[in-house]
């Protein structure tokens, strides 16, 4: 075997990995098309490229037919793609969304690594003292915790130096939020672009941010449950 082909076999079971890795988390972790917004894009890519480094392009460097340390040799480029890959999924465990919390106004993508522990263990509920392993949560915030509330806010900032939407002390269930998303929605198209006949709108949409970007989330009109993340 030339180290071309090596390398190419290498860079082919690579590809197929990251690929398995996608199709296995972004359905599980981001629902509703939240991966538009979240960052894990970005991540996976860089995954992907620390895998061809690790992998193909060291093993067409180290590859040559009847080298006597060629096993060694492979068996640390294996050593090595597992660590980066060890480290891109804790990267994308520490990253994964864990709530998707309505306010007034918007809603608001919040990941793992921005939840503290200490928070966590004041959730106003048990459903929410602890990180989901699949997909986020949904929940609502208290009335008065509102960002268009700038108040309450500043004093809460000043206070925990974080955003309400991030403390579960915060969380209320999101049935209870839903009268007065309702009345803040706009009727809606498929993707998130106001409907032409408002009456007859199918959908309702709000903002929703996140750490990594912004869209519209498109709601059903009728439960005002999430079907789509929209972006422009």
């Amino acid at each position: 075997m030339t180290r071309w082909k090596a390398a190419t076999l290498h860079a082919l079971a690579s590809l197929l990995l990251v690929a398995a890795i996608t199709a296995i988390i972004v359905p599980l972790w981001h629902p509703w098309g939240l991966y538009r917004i979240s960052g894990v894009l970005p991540l996976l890519g860089l995954l992907l490229g620390a895998q061809m480094i690790a992998g193909p392009v060291l093993t067409f460097i180290v590859f040559k037919p009847g080298k006597k340390s060629l096993r060694l040799d492979l068996a640390v480029v294996c050593l090595l793609q597992l660590a980066f890959l060890g480290f891109g999924l804790h990267m994308l465990w520490q990253t994964r969304p864990v709530f998707v919390v309505a306010s007034d106004m918007r809603l608001a993508l919040i990941l793992a690594n921005e939840v503290e522990a200490a928070d966590l263990a004041r959730a106003s509920h048990p459903e929410w003292s602890r990180l989901p392993k699949g997909a986020p949560l949904l929940a609502g915030l208290r009335p008065g915790t509102a960002r268009t509330d700038h108040a309450s806010v500043l004093a809460a900032f000043l206070d925990t130096g974080m955003d309400q939407e991030r403390n579960p002390a915060w969380y209320m269930p999101y049935a209870q939020v839903v009268p007065r998303l309702a009345f803040n929605a706009a009727p809606s198209t498929a993707d998130g672009q106001p409907a032409g006949t408002p009456e007859e709108a199918p959908f309702r949409s709000l903002p929703i941010v996140a750490r990594h970007g912004a869209g519209r989330m498109v709601l059903d009109a009728g439960s005002l449950q999430p079907v789509r993340v929209a972006t422009y």
